[in-house]
């Protein structure tokens, strides 16, 4: 599918800031490929092996994974210019611990690893780009399980808000809950608090 010029200028907006040398620029654009995805469709399932790094042009996706107990548990919301992966699966060149699926109909930009390994061959500031972004992977991860741990749920309900704006009527609230690690009761519970509190 040929890729409509409006979502690559979406991308090189997003990496203006970057410092990316335009003949290095033209080479990773002329790599990427579009995609769309249904609700519900899976763009990587647990235990695949993943062969790209996507970029989310318009969408929502969800990344998730099953306990022993067949129990759905969401690490994370991923939206409109956000990437996509399994990054400990692509760091380790392993099968994924975990699946990520559309939550609407979505379009993203794919780089296959191949072509991106390649790309880091040839230039430093591919590596530098990695370098950054797995450490702000690190730095969100380390934030949210933090919270879980030491916050109230009420306050992590209002960190949600932050942290997604406007995701709280595109999802599910029960993935909400699921990520928030407590019942689709609970967060019911908490809702009518917040909404109560504001109406004072």
């Amino acid at each position: 599918m040929e890729i409509d010029t409006s979502y690559l200028q979406y991308i090189r907006t997003k990496c203006a800031h970057l410092s990316i040398p335009k003949d290095e620029m033209d080479k990773f654009e002329s790599q990427l490929t579009v995609q769309t995805y249904k609700k519900n469709e899976y763009l990587i399932r647990e235990g695949d092996i993943p062969t790209t790094i996507s970029f989310v042009i318009s969408g929502l996706f969800r990344a998730f994974y099953l306990t022993s107990d067949g129990e759905e548990k969401t690490i994370v919301f991923r939206g409109k210019g956000r990437v996509l992966s399994s990054y400990s699966s692509y760091i380790k060149n392993a099968s994924s611990k975990f699946s990520i699926e559309a939550l609407e109909e979505s379009v993203v930009l794919s780089i296959t690893i191949k072509d991106f390994e390649d790309l880091l061959h040839h230039n430093t500031c591919w590596e530098i780009i990695k370098g950054n972004y797995f450490l702000h992977i690190y730095i969100e991860k380390e934030t949210r399980e933090r919270n879980l741990l030491s916050n109230t749920a009420k306050d992590n309900y209002k960190q949600f808000l932050q942290d997604y704006p406007g995701f709280i009527n595109r999802i599910n609230h029960y993935y909400i809950a699921s990520y928030l690690g407590i019942t689709n009761v609970s967060l019911s519970r908490i809702r009518k608090e917040i909404n109560e509190d504001n109406a004072k």
